[in-house]
């Protein structure tokens, strides 16, 4: 029901019964008696029909309103067609009071037509092709269903679709028919296609200067010869424009000049500017404020090779690092990387170490994985408790990770993990031999329409000959916004004869939370966390747990949480501020 008023004299009511949800809103939308009103509001919406001292216009006239009331009965059937209803019954009727219109539309909708036959044919060269063959196999509609006009156009769409991405671009239907007997409620679906000749790639030209032709190739998605696939266009346009070093790229099908069923494509390319400057500021209760410069110089030969030199400040860190990347193999996500760092860090409440770096690494991906082989050569300086020392290792190490997430940014479903093993040799360079694996482990699952679960894991070891020589960056220490909260960053682990804690040989942390959004982009959060830090497994276990806000901001979820330590702590509660994805 919706209600148009001037405020001063006249209203127009039309109600509407019988039906509901989308059908409701398509019939809505369908009547032009309820054009009058200016927008929908509700129930109920005011809309000017006279104003005081003025004479009603002509649009807005007693014979406009019954001749739009007229029209409702035919109008309601129009709407009521596309989800299957051809034979409704309509009580309408229009009052008038002094001051009011009151029109009213009593619908049954009438039994439901149903697919009685449906016949789907493929013809021509096409006809046996896989894609072809599952989007057949794949569409919506089915004998015995209630008759949607959405699916039947659905249906048709895909098809062509499915031509077009496997070559056949003339594809087109002989036959498309959808027949109605609106008397026994059935109907007949009758499409078929013809498929035509296949076309594919002809010469593929990419228009620029700033690289060496056989490193553009590589981020082509297709090749002269292939079927044509409008999705492998797609492909390498997202491959060109995400490489970095293009501002510019557009791909043109040269329909025209297509010769023996062979299309050219021209691809025209801008250069991104070869300089890239980056800032960031932040806050979090590990690391107080914290700032970030970066520098990219994307373009340092025709072969694409890229240096990254990025300057981070916090309270409790600062770094200098240096990164040479030349592509290999997939071009757009593979990188053997060169690298060196400086970093100064503290560490638990009286520890610090200073860390230098030389290192190499292949980043890739491995089937479905993301991987990571690398070997660092590292100097550094640390003193925690009784333990003072310079140390020099050379740690080779692999990685391999995965993430499935279906919103990298705010997940409500996804899973990540992470799995780590690096060492070294005390008769090759290192002080001391160590072997040192670890495993991460997130999980995010929908709880309701606005809530989530949220579960994290942590585990590692050391095997090692002198824990003493041990570099404070290998061992392992908990507490902090990402791993127990309550308790302060890094201040759980194995204590030495002074107190301080000095970092354990195994680590085992986990975490759940649940949390709700409960207006808008905001909402609360319960958690728990628990684990440690020990030279003994399991490691003794410390709990943690609170209640937090949320607010889903533009650049990840704002997380402020209020956490109480349970065992061996000073603090009531600890107050934990992070931002950034789940996952």
């Amino acid at each position: 029901m919706w209600t148009g008023t001037s405020g001063a004299q006249e209203r127009l009511t039309v109600e509407i019964k019988g039906v509901e949800g989308e059908v409701a809103s398509n019939v809505t939308a369908f009547l032009s008696i309820g054009q009058l009103q200016t927008r929908p509001r509700g129930l109920l919406d005011s809309v000017p029909l006279l104003g005081e001292d003025e004479q009603a216009p002509p649009s807005f006239s007693e014979d406009h309103i019954r001749r739009l009331h007229r029209r409702a009965d035919k109008e309601i059937r129009q709407a009521l067609q596309p989800y299957g209803y051809y034979s409704p019954t309509v009580r309408a009727s229009l009052d008038r009071t002094r001051d009011d219109w009151i029109a009213r539309y009593e619908i049954d909708p009438g039994p439901a037509t149903v697919i009685r036959r449906l016949e789907l044919a493929v013809q021509g060269p096409g006809r046996e092709d896989p894609g072809i063959s599952r989007a057949v196999d794949g569409v919506e509609l089915r004998e015995g269903q209630r008759l949607m006009h959405e699916r039947y156009e659905d249906t048709k769409k895909s098809l062509i679709v499915a031509a077009n991405n496997a070559g056949y671009l003339d594809a087109r239907f002989l036959r498309r028919e959808m027949r109605v007997s609106p008397t026994d409620q059935g109907a007949e679906i009758l499409l078929t296609l013809e498929t035509g000749e296949r076309y594919y790639f002809g010469p593929i030209t990419v228009e620029q200067e700033i690289l060496s032709p056989d490193f553009v190739a590589r981020f082509l998605r297709a090749e002269p010869g292939m079927p044509f696939d409008s999705r492998r266009l797609l492909a390498t346009q997202l491959a060109l424009s995400g490489s970095g070093y293009f501002s510019l790229v557009e791909v043109q099908i040269q329909r025209e000049s297509t010769q023996d069923f062979r299309v050219p494509v021209s691809i025209r390319t801008g250069p991104a500017k070869n300089q890239r400057y980056a800032t960031g500021f932040g806050f979090g209760t590990d690391t107080g404020p914290r700032i970030s410069l970066a520098m990219e110089q994307r373009r340092l030969n025709r072969r694409g090779h890229s240096l990254l030199t990025d300057l981070r400040f916090s309270k409790i860190k600062t770094s200098l690092g240096t990164q040479y990347k030349i592509p290999v193999r997939n071009v757009e996500t593979d990188r053997f990387v060169v690298s060196a760092a400086a970093e100064s860090e503290n560490v638990s409440d009286d520890g610090n170490t200073d860390r230098y770096r030389l290192g190499a690494s292949l980043n890739d991906g491995w089937g479905a994985f993301r991987r990571s082989l690398y070997a660092n050569y590292q100097y550094e300086d640390f003193s925690i408790g009784d333990d003072d020392d310079s140390v020099t290792f050379l740690i080779p190490g692999a990685s391999l990770s995965r993430i499935r997430a279906d919103n990298p940014l705010f997940p409500r479903r996804g899973i990540s993990w992470t799995v780590d093993v690096r060492g070294a040799q005390s008769k090759l360079i290192s002080e001391t031999s160590f072997l040192r694996p670890s495993a991460d482990l997130r999980l995010v699952l929908p709880l309701g329409r606005k809530g989530r679960f949220l579960g994290r894991g942590q585990l590692g070891a050391i095997a090692v000959e002198d824990f003493s020589k041990l570099p404070l960056t290998e061992r392992y220490f908990a507490g902090g916004d990402q791993s127990i909260r309550g308790y302060g960053y890094r201040r759980l682990g194995p204590n030495d004869e002074t107190g301080e804690v000095v970092g354990g040989r195994y680590l085992a942390v986990a975490s759940a939370e649940v949390d709700y959004l409960f207006i808008g982009n905001f909402g609360l959060a319960a958690f728990v966390d628990g684990g440690n830090a020990d030279d003994n497994f399991p490691p003794d276990p410390r709990l943690g747990a609170g209640l937090g806000l949320r607010w889903r901001s533009p650049v990840g979820m704002l997380r402020i949480d209020f956490a109480h330590p349970f065992i061996d702590s000073d603090d009531r509660y600890r107050l934990h501020i992070s931002i950034g994805p789940e996952l």
